[in-house]
């Protein structure tokens, strides 16, 4: 689909509609058609689809409806976002038909809870194309964010195709209100650079000022022109006000008329931003009651979830087709994080979770200037489980022993896919092995939970899913660096984490080719058949550990060996769960260890060369990210959070405030320097995020449920995967940073999650860091 670029101007009007901004209404007195792509000439684009998969034909969407299920609701195609005025009377228009006899239902609804419906009706299909039309009159409030469904479950399993569909009549939507003078709405420290980036039409310097409470000017200057900013299609220029360093607050920097948000400048901006990033984790348990004690507001506190978490393996057909012999042992693995917004538990994104909070701790080690004592023994809201130890290890342990829950007992025989099947998903071939030592990739439920849903009224039946090469070596890094982390604190702990993970290892160099593959409903497949990456890193984490040669061997034969991100546009090898090299490169270059002193060297080069790339980047990035492409992908505030990470320990490393400077504009844009004019943090900035994906914080969805805890940091922009009802809205109506919406239903852009609050903690403790120095 050609790319549909937006000046500055049009894109505030569109923006404000989809994140329902404060402002005047606004209405479009002629009828229009307000669903997208209802001739289905673009595909299936702007529709979503629920328990079946369409294809498009001579201009009809046919879905093949193969599981019916139980409700009407269970298969649906359908569209969201759509603004409906109360008093206005709507048209409802399509030709459908059905290989055999059945019938469907039209619905236009509330999209949340209690579902209220603005007009429902059923018709009779037959193997003839037949066109329907329907009028009704709004009679509810207006609504914003309602939604056009085809509801085909509870049916035959049959064929159904629809074509020529449209919803006619007056929209609704909500003014922007989004200021073009865009800066990091909590604040500065006074050392760091300061800077905003303005959107605007003129292309010569504009005047600027920064007036304190009491309205007097403090600095004053003229913007640099910048030009077109390609990730948001905007003209922007760039306001530089480091020379400011005053510590105070309710600051405003003035453009051309136009006015900031107000912002502070304090050596302590982040300290309390620290530690809520921390206490995500806390909140986000699982097997324990979270404590009114430990919370803001009591509406955080909750019942324990999951507890007992126990379960089997998973003994059924899956969704490909596949049956699953399941196993004769059952394991407790009731502690650990829930991933993201739904309750399962994954040992993958765990990892990298886990690690990342660890490396936070042994950076306080070894590097010189990184605060430790924030995080220390009574220092984070968490309950006392492990006398003497570090608040942050605490926290770290509740996931560590959810990992180790989910080793395989010794000498257990399984039946699994030996190497990449990938090809072949509906007739995998299984082996029975010894998969004794190896560790489960994930717990979660038989199939998808909805929104709201406090996670100890998940009443659905959980499995274990089959373990893999990439689970196993997951634990056996993260335990491996555990080890020497409580060797001191606690010796029978460490050396319990040093066991199971050289049993892990041991059982992935035995079985180095089970992979991951989307199979199952209920949870996230984290499907990845390239595990040289982690078998880099686990040997990494062990070495550093125990300096055994085998493990220095292993990791020097890796083709991975000390490889870092390339610092491209493509993200490159950039840090995440599924590329897990830099995490290993890191601890070779940070934690002392006996690799040649050339090796760690050459580790420490390469580090900073990927700084190097992330800092050349932000010069062509129109609001100074370490980060220069134009198309932003799942979770892209995760990904610039653990550039973040590179860009800190290049600090580290040199002490060139280029690197701070990057990564403070990471975290700028984040805090609301970006074209949405979004705090994309909960609770900190005047445009706050309020409503991320999750079945707990769903505000949104109920008034009986919070809203998220302080700290959660929203996945980010997407423009590459539209594949929820919300963000399906957009598709086509936006591009790069402009792609996302503040709604509890948009997991592809508004999720939160474990593996992105990490390198979001990690970040923010270091410019904490950085900024009292």
């Amino acid at each position: 689909m050609q790319k549909i670029i937006v000046s500055s101007a049009t894109l505030a009007t569109l923006l404000g509609a989809l994140t329902l901004s404060a402002g005047a209404l606004a209405a479009t007195p002629a009828a229009v058609d307000l669903l997208t792509n209802g001739s289905f000439q673009e595909g299936s684009d702007g529709w979503w689809l629920a328990g079946t998969e369409i294809k498009v034909k001579d201009g009809a969407g046919c879905m093949a409806i193969t599981k019916p299920g139980a409700n009407q609701w269970d298969v649906m195609l359908g569209q969201s976002m759509l603004g409906l005025r109360k008093g206005q009377e709507y048209t409802i228009a399509f030709t459908a038909y059905a290989l055999e006899d059945t019938d469907l239902k039209a619905n236009v609804q509330f999209d949340s809870p209690p579902y209220t419906s603005y007009f429902a009706t059923g018709v009779n299909l037959t193997k003839t194309p037949q066109d329907f039309k329907f009028k009704f009159t709004m009679s509810k409030p207006d609504d914003p964010k309602a939604q056009f469904q085809f509801q085909l479950g509870a049916r035959k399993a049959t064929t159904v195709c629809v074509s020529k569909a449209s919803l006619t009549g007056v929209t609704y939507a909500v003014k922007a209100s989004l200021n073009s003078v865009r800066l990091n709405q909590l604040g500065y420290v006074p050392n760091a650079v300061k800077q905003a980036t303005v959107a605007t039409d003129a292309t010569a310097p504009l005047a600027w000022t920064v007036k304190d409470q009491a309205g007097k000017v403090v600095a004053k200057g003229n913007t640099t022109p910048f030009g077109k900013n390609a990730a948001s299609g905007e003209n922007v220029q760039i306001a530089d006000f480091s020379e400011l360093t005053t510590p105070g607050d309710q600051y405003v920097l003035g453009v051309a008329g136009q006015s900031s948000h107000a912002f502070t400048i304090s050596a302590n901006i982040y300290g309390p931003l620290k530690r809520d990033a921390v206490a995500y984790f806390y909140h986000n348990r699982s097997g324990i009651a979270i404590d009114a004690a430990h919370v803001d507001d009591p509406k955080l506190a909750r019942p324990a979830g999951h507890a007992p978490d126990k379960a089997t393996c998973f003994n059924r057909r899956d969704e490909k087709g596949n049956n699953w012999s399941g196993c004769d042992y059952t394991l407790d693995v009731s502690k650990g994080w829930y991933d993201a917004g739904d309750h399962g538990k994954y040992v993958v994104n765990g990892g990298i979770s886990l690690w990342t909070l660890q490396n936070m701790y042994e950076r306080s080690l070894y590097i010189k200037g990184a605060d430790s004592t924030w995080f220390g023994e009574g220092k984070l809201r968490i309950p006392d489980t492990a006398k003497g130890a570090p608040d942050l290890l605490k926290e770290a342990r509740w996931e560590m022993d959810f990992l180790l829950a989910m080793q395989v007992p010794a000498n257990k025989k399984l039946k699994l896919p030996l190497g990449d099947q990938l090809a072949n998903l509906t007739s995998l071939k299984m082996t029975e092995v010894d998969a004794g030592g190896m560790v489960h990739q994930v717990i979660h439920d038989e199939s998808w939970t909805g929104i709201p849903l406090r996670p100890d009224r998940d009443m659905k039946i959980r499995y274990l899913y089959f373990p893999t090469t990439a689970a196993t070596l997951n634990m056996a890094a993260t335990a491996a660096q555990s080890a020497r982390i409580w060797k001191t604190l606690d010796p029978d702990y460490a050396a319990r984490c040093l066991k199971a993970a050289e049993t892990a290892w041991d059982a992935a160099v035995r079985q180095p080719q089970i992979y991951a593959y989307d199979q199952f409903t209920g949870g996230g497949p984290y499907n990845d058949n390239n595990v040289t990456d982690e078998f880099y890193w686990a040997a990494a984490e062990l070495f550093v550990t125990t300096g055994i040669a085998r493990y220095q061997t292993a990791l020097r034969a890796s083709p991975n060996f000390l490889l870092m991100p390339a610092g491209d546009m493509k993200g490159t090898h950039d840090l995440s769960w599924d590329d897990l090299n830099a995490a290993a490169t890191i601890t070779l270059a940070m934690v002392p260890n006996t690799l040649p002193p050339n090796d760690i060297k050459t580790a420490r080069q390469h580090l900073m060369a990927t700084a190097n790339a992330y800092v050349a980047a932000g010069a062509k990035e129109g609001y100074g990210l370490p980060f220069a492409a134009e198309q932003y992908s799942w979770g892209s505030n995760g990904a610039l959070a653990n550039r973040g990470i590179i860009l800190g320990l290049a600090y580290d490393f040199s002490g060139e405030r280029k690197y701070l400077n990057a990564a403070t504009a990471a975290m700028n844009y984040m805090l609301g320097r970006n074209p949405l004019d979004q705090s994309y943090v909960s609770g900190y900035g005047e445009r706050p995020l309020k409503n991320p994906h999750h079945r707990f914080w769903a505000q949104q969805s109920s008034s009986d449920y919070p809203g998220p805890a302080r700290g959660a940091l929203s996945g980010g922009p997407n423009s590459v995967n539209f594949s929820d009802p919300v963000a399906t809205a957009l598709k086509g109506k936006c591009i790069g940073q402009t792609c996302w919406i503040d709604n509890n239903g948009a997991w592809t852009l508004n999720e939160i999650t474990i593996n992105w609050n990490a390198p979001f903690a990690w970040l923010v403790a270091f410019l904490d860091d950085a900024g009292r120095q």
